[in-house]
């Protein structure tokens, strides 16, 4: 009987449910070959964990892997403009418009709302960072359109210098998820370099382009008063490392510290959980039940 439903159908039916087979069947492994990451899915399904801060605020954990981190400059490397701070909108206006070639096609490097998941976290960490501080950022998600689409990472070095902010990609959409299945080893990812390129091609129209990979992007939204200013923080000194000096461009924009309001991130979530729900994501009932927590904050 289940035989002949088989032949009845067509090859587009038989293909989706060979592949919904194969991801449960992954699911399945994953799930039994990995039981202490018991939040595993929470961020390969679209359900990012709450934002985790080590006690010593070096880092932020979004999801199992979704990370911004602090780390000492690379080798060799100039004083950052550090402590500085940005808000979490110029950083989701900014990073949210850059785009890479993937397959020959050119595709925006963050999924849609993807940058909300780590902006506010992005905004700490430049304001904790220290002249001899990088920023590592981690980001994974499923960037395709379809639910059976790969979980795929974006690894990449920040740090705020000559008065833009660099960034450096080192993947734009590198796999783990199998080798991590394969393995039962946490995956180890890599950064971008100041000092090697990778094959990354990143645009962006209102940044300058310092390498492929590399990309000097502005300090606020157009159209808005600057968003970086000297962060009121003591940075420790660093060993062998020179305390910079602020550079007149930097100097010139100083302005009050821009505080994103409690309404402005409350609409951020609305919006990213109407979409989700127009797109099929979530179900109405999950829609109405997230909606009433966010406006409970306000």
């Amino acid at each position: 009987m289940l035989l002949n439903f088989w032949n009845r159908m067509t090859h587009a039916d038989q293909a989706f449910l060979s592949r919904l087979k194969h991801a449960l069947l992954c699911a399945g492994l994953l799930a039994a070959a990995l039981p202490a990451q018991a939040g595993l899915f929470d961020s390969l399904f679209g359900r990012p964990a709450a934002v985790k801060v080590d006690a010593a605020q070096r880092s932020w954990r979004i999801g199992e892997f979704t990370t911004v981190q602090l780390v000492p400059a690379e080798a060799g490397a100039a004083p950052n403009q550090h402590p500085a701070r940005l808000t979490a909108d110029a950083l989701r206006w900014q990073l949210g418009g850059i785009r890479t070639t993937v397959d020959g096609q050119m595709v925006p490097l963050f999924a849609a709302d993807e940058v909300n998941e780590f902006a506010e976290a992005l905004a700490q960490a430049l304001a904790m960072a220290g002249p001899g501080d990088d920023i590592l950022l981690l980001s994974s998600s499923r960037r395709g359109a379809s639910f059976l689409a790969d979980v795929t990472a974006v690894t990449a070095r920040l740090f705020v210098q000559d008065g833009s902010l660099q960034f450096i990609v080192r993947d734009a959409r590198g796999a783990f998820v199998k080798e991590y299945i394969n393995s039962r080893t946490p995956p180890k990812f890599s950064y971008g370099s100041r000092t090697s390129a990778s094959g990354v091609a990143l645009v962006n129209s209102s940044a300058t382009s310092r390498r492929g990979d590399w990309l000097a992007l502005g300090l606020s939204v157009p159209g808005a008063a600057p968003a970086v200013v000297a962060a009121p923080l003591v940075a420790a000194p660093v060993a062998g490392v020179a305390a910079p000096a602020a550079p007149a461009a930097v100097s010139a924009a100083v302005a009050p510290v821009v505080q994103e309001p409690l309404q402005t991130e409350a609409e951020h979530r609305l919006a990213t959980l109407k979409r989700l729900r127009d797109r099929g994501l979530i179900s109405e009932e999950e829609f109405q039940e997230k909606r009433k927590e966010v406006l409970k904050l306000l």
